[in-house]
């Protein structure tokens, strides 16, 4: 049975938190006599105003949450945050359209970075801090959603597209709330890390703590219009690129390595994500020497930062790729529908479904091979049953139906295909810029029409869920006591 009181509540206790986070943007402005602290104002009275309304009107003696309340809440609550977490940039006078306001704040939340505005550098300091706090308040909280959360989702006794069944043996005898704890533990040490490293680099204080936010949670947005690239400096590429990297590693590996000392290298997924990366680095450095004439040293730190950058899903940039030719663009689509490791803030079909799906199609043509044989799929020392195989397929099956559905809309609307391709899984895959030279990475979103940024907006959603929540919810059973 659906309990609406616990659902409001837990709504309440999240729209309140994203309230008191205003008040961080607001300190910046405030600090400046910024325009926008006014605006910052309104929003967290506003926002503060409906989520403790909430928790008071619906707070009761403390009740079990169900898994039907869970999913319910996972699903209502990241587009409700982003409603909310959009008001400061729809009152901003850089914003024109709710539409405008509502694509950035998701993009924020989901950890996307497409953008919609064309001159970042016109941005006051509490709308860039607020960009950058949006990106890693998302990151954190998928982290926890893939790790704590997901693993409950148990319908008649399967596990719904877990994203790291494959975590169960490691001895993580945690429960959900104490995960957490930890995870967000980890997850605050490498920002930690990784700004007192881009400060050492050369950054000011400021633009290092929103890159280090936007880097642990491979979210993008940066502080310059030319992102990463106006910095010109090796080594804050490098700490970039080690941050991103970490960022796309399961979290849960981070713990099993402390406690049962495990090398995290010797991971299969871990290690079949840096042999993929790698090779795309490779090849793209090659291509960028050859066709390009660039010199190799100069083609192998942009192709390694941009190709970690997008098969990531952070969507920094040193270069607009978009001119490295038709081959670099096929590489980058494909890196765009990978993305990182499962449990990690990356996007993307993830690398253990693309291992499922090719000891699947193994086995297949094992059993083509040899009929009467039986072979079963083994995958870290587990065997796969159907169910994980079903989900896995399914998942696939989504993302590629959803990507497809929404480049046939671009289509519609008179856009070429790159264009179309890169935009519908830019936001199904959460990478952040697309390809070409209407949104490609030196360009913005801003000129699309509003109904294309909400359906945009719509696919960074579902796709951030992976489309659990929403495909347990259009189950007739699901409503049904």
């Amino acid at each position: 049975m659906i309990n609406t009181r616990i659902i409001f509540f837990f709504l309440g206790v999240l729209i309140t938190f994203i309230g008191f986070a205003m008040v961080i943007p607001y300190i910046f402005e405030a600090s400046i006599k910024g325009l926008n602290s006014k605006n910052f104002l309104i929003s967290l009275f506003f926002t503060l105003s409906i989520g403790i309304s909430l928790v008071i009107a619906f707070k009761k003696k403390e009740e079990k949450i169900n898994i039907k309340d869970t999913i319910l809440i996972t699903a209502l609550s990241l587009p409700i945050l982003v409603f909310f977490s959009s008001i400061p940039f729809y009152l901003d006078k850089n914003t024109k359209y709710f539409a405008d306001a509502f694509f950035e704040a998701t993009s924020g939340l989901t950890t996307t970075g497409a953008s919609i505005y064309e001159n970042i550098n016109a941005l006051s300091k509490g709308i860039l801090i607020w960009r950058a706090m949006l990106q890693w308040i998302g990151g954190l909280g998928i982290i926890i959603f893939a790790i704590a959360i997901i693993p409950i989702f148990n319908i008649g006794g399967i596990k719904l597209f877990t994203q790291d069944w494959s975590e169960k043996p490691l001895s993580l005898h945690y429960r959900s709330k104490e995960l957490a704890k930890i995870l967000g533990f980890i997850y605050i040490v490498f920002t930690i890390i990784i700004f007192f490293l881009l400060y050492l680099s050369g950054l000011s204080v400021f633009d290092a703590i929103c890159h280090a936010m936007t880097t642990v949670a491979t979210g993008g947005f940066s502080t310059q219009n030319d992102s990463v690239g106006y910095y010109n400096s090796f080594f804050t590429e490098i700490v970039i690129v080690i941050g991103m990297l970490l960022a796309s590693l399961p979290f849960t590996l981070y713990i099993s390595s402390f406690r049962k000392k495990l090398n995290i290298i010797n991971d299969s997924q871990v290690l079949a994500f840096i042999f993929i990366i790698f090779s795309f680095v490779i090849m793209i450095t090659i291509w960028l020497h050859i066709s390009n004439n660039i010199d190799i040293i100069t083609a192998l730190r942009v192709s390694l930062f941009n190709s970690v950058s997008i098969m990531t899903g952070t969507g920094f940039t040193t270069e607009n790729f978009s001119n490295w030719g038709s081959f670099c663009t096929t590489l980058f689509l494909i890196m765009m529908l990978i993305g990182g490791c499962s449990g990690s803030t990356t996007g993307g079909i993830k690398v253990f479904r693309i291992q499922v799906l090719y000891l699947l199609i193994i086995k297949e043509l094992k059993t083509i091979k040899s009929p009467r044989s039986i072979s079963a799929i083994n995958f870290k020392n587990a065997n796969i049953n159907e169910g994980i195989i079903n989900s896995v397929m399914i998942m696939i099956f989504c993302f590629f139906t959803s990507i497809f559905f929404i480049a046939t809309i671009f289509i519609y609307y008179g856009y070429d295909f790159v264009t179309s391709f890169s935009a519908a899984i830019t936001s199904i895959c959460v990478v952040g810029p697309g390809l070409g030279n209407i949104i490609g990475p030196s360009e913005s979103f801003y000129q699309l029409p509003n109904n294309l940024k909400y359906v945009l907006s719509l696919g960074m959603i579902i796709g951030r869920l992976e489309f659990l929540s929403f495909l347990i919810i259009l189950a007739p059973k699901f409503w049904t006591k």
